[in-house]
C-alpha cells in the first residue's frame, strides 16, 4: 500500500520517521526542514513543559486535545531523546535541543526518516477520485494522502499556502491570518526609542476585558511593539484584529514594584531633590531614551523641576510607569509572521486519526489544519502530535 507524503517540514520529518510502512515523500524545497531552521531564534524550541490546551486556538475549539493528550511533551521529549537529540528547558518551561541548534533537530530528524525523498518536487494539483498527485513532470499514484504542507506564514520557507486552492474544491477553509508576529500601533513611541529593549509585564485587553498576560522583553520601534512578551499574546492579539476588536496593550515597565511602591520612591526622590529635572528624576527608573515619551504621555515636561510637581502629577507619572498604554493597529510584518491562524476547517477532520471526513484516504497533519499554538514551542508540538496520531492510526491499519 502506497503513501504519499506531502510536505517535509516539521510535521512531514515526524510523521516520516513514525511511519512504518510505503512511503514517497514529496517537498516543493531543495531540503527538508527548511521553516524548522528558523525556529526559536535557529534555537529549536520544541515544545514546553506547562503543555495544556490553553494555549490552543482553533475554530473548531477543543480538536486538538486528543492529540496532544496520547501524545504529549514529554513523550515528544523521549522521542527525541531515542533519536539521539538530547533535551534542555529554560525555568520558563521552553525546551530546546541540548546543541541549541535548530539544525541538529532537522538533520536528526531527516537522517532517521524512512521513505523516498522528492525535492524540488511542486505539487500543481490532486485528482482525489483517481488518487494521482500531479507535479510538473509526473503523476504519483497513491493509496493514502498526507498532506503536511504547513500553512501560510514564513512563505519564503516553501510554506507558500498554494497547496489550499487545490484543497479548497474538496474542504472547507476557515479564513487565514497570522500570528507570533510584531504589531504596528495607533501610538508608536518616538523614534528615540526605536530598537529600545525592557523587561516589562505586557497585559492584553480585547474590548476593555483582560485577556492575559506576559513578563518578558519588550521591544519599541518605529511601527509598534515586538519582543518576546508581545509574541507570547500575539495569536490573542491577531484574533481580535480579525473581529475588528479595540486592542490595548499596556506595558508595566516596573513590574517588580507595586503601584504604592513606585509613587512613593518617586514622591521622596521629588521632595529631596526639589531642583532636579523631572527628566533627571526617572534617569535611575527606565532607560533614558524611553523618558521623552512616557512624560510625554502624562501631559508634563521633561524640564519641569521635582518642586513643581503636585502629588495628582506624581500619580499620573506613576500610572504611566505602570501602564503605558498602546493601541493595537494590525499586523505589522506578514511576511515574517511565524505562524498561520486559518487552514483547513477541523470539522470535517478526525481528531483521533486526522482522517479527511469528506474524502476517504486524506489525511491532514501539522500547521495545514486550523489549529495554531502560543509562542514557546506550543507550534512544533502540535506538529509532532498530530504526525503521531495520525502514523500509529496508518501503522494499525
Amino acid at each position: 500500500m502506497k503513501t504519499i507524503l506531502i510536505g517535509a517540514g516539521a510535521a512531514g520529518l515526524f510523521f516520516a520517521g513514525l511511519y512504518k510502512k510505503d512511503l514517497l515523500i514529496l517537498d516543493k524545497n531543495d531540503q527538508a526542514g527548511r521553516k524548522l531552521l528558523a525556529t526559536g531564534n535557529g534555537r529549536c524550541n520544541f515544545t514546553n513543559l506547562n503543555l495544556s490546551d490553553d494555549f490552543y486556538f482553533s475554530s473548531n475549539e477543543g480538536f486538538y486535545s486528543y492529540a496532544l493528550r496520547t501524545n504529549d511533551n514529554k513523550d515528544l521529549i523521549v522521542y527525541l531523546n531515542s533519536l539521539g537529540i538530547l533535551t534542555t528547558n529554560l525555568p520558563s518551561g521552553r525546551c530546546y535541543p541540548q546543541t541549541l541548534s535548530s539544525k541538529t533537530v532537522r538533520d536528526i530528524l531527516f537522517m532517521r526518516a524512512n521513505g523516498k525523498f522528492i525535492f524540488e518536487e511542486d505539487v500543481l494539483d490532486i485528482d482525489f477520485e483517481k488518487k494521482l498527485v500531479i507535479t510538473k513532470d509526473a503523476k504519483y499514484a497513491y493509496d493514502r494522502l498526507v498532506i503536511a504542507s504547513g500553512g501560510k506564514s514564513l512563505p519564503g520557507s516553501g510554506s507558500d499556502g498554494k497547496i489550499f486552492k487545490i484543497l479548497k474544491k474538496v474542504h472547507s477553509l476557515r479564513d487565514f491570518s497570522y500570528a507570533i508576529t510584531n504589531y504596528k500601533c495607533q501610538n508608536p513611541l518616538s523614534k528615540r526609542a526605536k530598537g529600545v529593549r525592557v523587561t516589562a509585564k505586557a497585559s492584553l485587553y480585547i474590548d476593555g476585558k483582560f485577556i492575559n498576560s506576559s513578563t518578558d522583553d519588550v521591544i519599541f520601534q518605529p511601527y509598534g511593539l515586538t519582543g518576546t512578551a508581545i509574541l507570547d499574546l500575539s495569536n490573542q492579539i491577531s484574533y481580535g484584529l480579525f473581529k475588528n476588536s479595540d486592542i490595548r496593550v499596556q506595558l508595566d515597565l516596573l513590574s517588580a514594584y507595586d503601584f504604592k511602591e513606585v509613587l512613593d520612591i518617586l514622591s521622596a526622590l521629588a521632595g529631596k531633590y526639589k531642583d532636579m529635572t523631572l527628566r533627571e528624576l526617572l534617569t535611575g527608573f527606565i532607560n533614558e531614551k524611553l523618558i521623552f515619551d512616557l512624560v510625554k504621555n502624562t501631559g508634563l515636561r521633561e524640564d519641569i523641576k521635582a518642586k513643581s510637581l503636585s502629588a495628582k502629577d506624581l500619580k499620573k507619572i506613576t500610572a504611566s510607569l505602570k501602564g503605558l498604554e498602546f493601541r493595537i493597529k494590525e499586523i505589522n510584518d506578514v511576511e515574517n509572521a511565524q505562524v498561520t491562524i486559518g487552514g483547513i476547517d477541523t470539522k470535517f477532520v478526525n481528531p483521533k486519526t486526522f482522517e479527511s471526513k469528506n474524502i476517504k484516504d486524506l489525511y491532514f497533519i501539522g500547521e495545514v489544519l486550523d489549529v495554531d499554538g502560543a509562542c514557546g514551542g506550543y507550534n512544533i508540538q502540535w506538529a509532532y502530535s498530530s504526525a503521531k496520531a495520525c502514523a500509529d492510526y496508518l501503522n494499525k491499519n
